[in-house]
């Protein structure tokens, strides 16, 4: 028997009363850059989607009646109209999450969802992810800019609401590129052949994205001429494949910058550039910083 005080339809505003949270910017979005101790004891059938990690410390969680415990390993996903319940939180529980219903994206994006069709929010592959020590490390550095952002920015007026829809576009996206690799056996035999050359495009693109940034050896892969893969890339993407795999070495570029224990010159080395100089050109053009400045900056908010 389901208990009373459960809500069959769990919105971002029930959460923020429930726990009470200090927060009346949206009711369609919402981050967490800390776990609350206080949490919902029943059951929940959310209206929203909501993915983060935890830093130290764990959940247990159960999504769709499947028990996880979530802890610095693991990234956790659910999404609307699953049953998700929290068991349990261990004290002193740290993370980072957000939280944001479809309407919050497609106001601005149109159909966020036809942009990225196929991402890890929409197919329900499963709500955990146990990530490596080292991609652990780079999801925890895409969460702590975009939150960093959305803390230092004035939260009171419209400007902000669409920095805070662009910010979280470009964190889903980045993360979708890290995830990738997790989920090789995602079923995709009832997806039309679109749909599956671009996913497969984006699954290579995560793979080779470091060694190969010329479109050919994608459509080359996918036994496809490359007019055809941008016409089915930029109709589910609303973007080029060049644009695609730039963004993937653009975020790989952030993350590397923001560890302090590689030098500049290796950090292009490693990312194939053919010196320091044509690294540092590139990076101020996809961000209007140099990569020195960017670092500091970076190291600077990681101290405060």
């Amino acid at each position: 028997m389901k208990r009373k005080d459960e809500i069959k339809q769990y919105t971002i505003r029930n959460i923020i009363n429930y726990r009470k949270l200090d927060w009346s910017i949206s009711d369609d979005f919402l981050y967490l850059t800390d776990v609350p101790e206080i949490f919902e004891p029943f059951e929940m059938k959310p209206h929203y989607f909501a993915y983060g990690i935890i830093n130290s410390g764990s959940i247990t969680i159960e999504v769709d009646y499947q028990k996880f415990l979530i802890d610095e390993r693991s990234l956790l996903i659910y999404r609307p109209e699953q049953n998700v319940k929290v068991i349990k939180i261990e004290a002193g529980t740290k993370g980072m999450f957000v939280l944001f219903t479809k309407k919050f994206m497609d106001y601005l994006f149109e159909s966020f969802f036809s942009i990225a069709p196929n991402s890890f929010l929409k197919n329900k592959f499963g709500s955990q992810v146990v990530l490596s020590p080292e991609d652990h490390s780079k999801m925890n550095t895409l969460f702590t800019r975009t939150l960093d952002f959305l803390i230092a920015s004035e939260a009171d007026n419209e400007r902000w609401i669409y920095s805070a829809k662009s910010m979280l576009l470009a964190l889903i996206n980045e993360s979708d590129f890290l995830v990738n690799r997790y989920i090789e056996n995602r079923n995709i035999i009832h997806q039309p052949r679109e749909e599956e050359i671009g996913y497969n495009f984006k699954k290579l693109v995560s793979k080779h994205y470091l060694t190969f940034r010329n479109i050919e050896f994608y459509a080359q892969e996918l036994n496809i001429t490359t007019n055809y893969l941008h016409k089915i890339v930029k109709s589910q993407f609303y973007q080029t494949p060049a644009e695609i795999i730039n963004m993937a070495l653009l975020s790989e570029c952030k993350v590397r910058l923001s560890d302090s224990s590689e030098s500049i010159s290796q950090i292009a080395d490693d990312l194939q550039f053919t010196n320091l100089q044509s690294f540092s050109r590139y990076f101020k053009k996809q961000t209007g910083e140099t990569p020195t400045s960017f670092r500091k900056y970076s190291i600077d908010k990681s101290i405060k």
